[in-house]
């Protein structure tokens, strides 16, 4: 009797170390790893052609990094496309689709990127393009008055007038 009682205790020891084993295995284990190593590599690019983006002079180059941001865009708000949660319809209409996993705003990016490419056309005399990204601004924050909306509606004013002064010119 004495012996079978010793053989569970050692049995449940040896099952308490193998879980423990395997708990800190699992904790510890280099995918996870690798997998916010990714997602810190794919940020910072983010990250860059923004900075990039605000501080050329160049409206080529801020126009190349806006297309490249505004393709993160997408990508990220498609990631949520088809996103369900099996609620009533009347709980349903309360509840929004998950935030985004990104540590940064990709649409005030979009954004500011935006604006500043508008500026730098405006600046080299491509009227219509500035108008263009301008308008695409108040068009991506559809209804919102936000710094960015405020901004491109300012700067379609200014050339609004712009245009108008030199038209009472001639």
């Amino acid at each position: 009797m004495k012996r079978t009682v010793a053989v569970g205790k050692q049995l449940r020891l040896d099952l308490l170390a193998l879980g423990v084993m395997i708990m800190v295995t699992g904790c510890t284990s280099s995918p996870s790893t690798q997998i916010s190593e990714s997602g810190n590599n794919g940020f910072m690019s983010l990250w860059n052609t923004y900075a990039d983006c605000r501080s050329t002079s160049d409206f080529v180059q801020a126009e190349s990094d806006l297309k490249q941001l505004r393709s993160a865009h997408v990508q990220e708000a498609g990631s949520y496309e088809g996103f369900v949660l099996p609620l009533p319809a009347h709980i349903e209409r309360l509840v929004s689709n998950p935030a985004s996993r990104v540590a940064v705003d990709v649409e005030a990016m979009v954004s500011a990127c935006a604006l500043h490419a508008g500026e730098l056309a405006l600046d080299q005399g491509h009227i219509d393009i500035a108008r263009d990204l301008f308008v695409s601004v108040i068009t991506l924050h559809d209804g919102e008055n936000s710094y960015y909306v405020l901004k491109a509606r300012n700067l379609l004013g200014r050339l609004g007038q712009g245009i108008n002064i030199s038209f009472n010119a001639h």
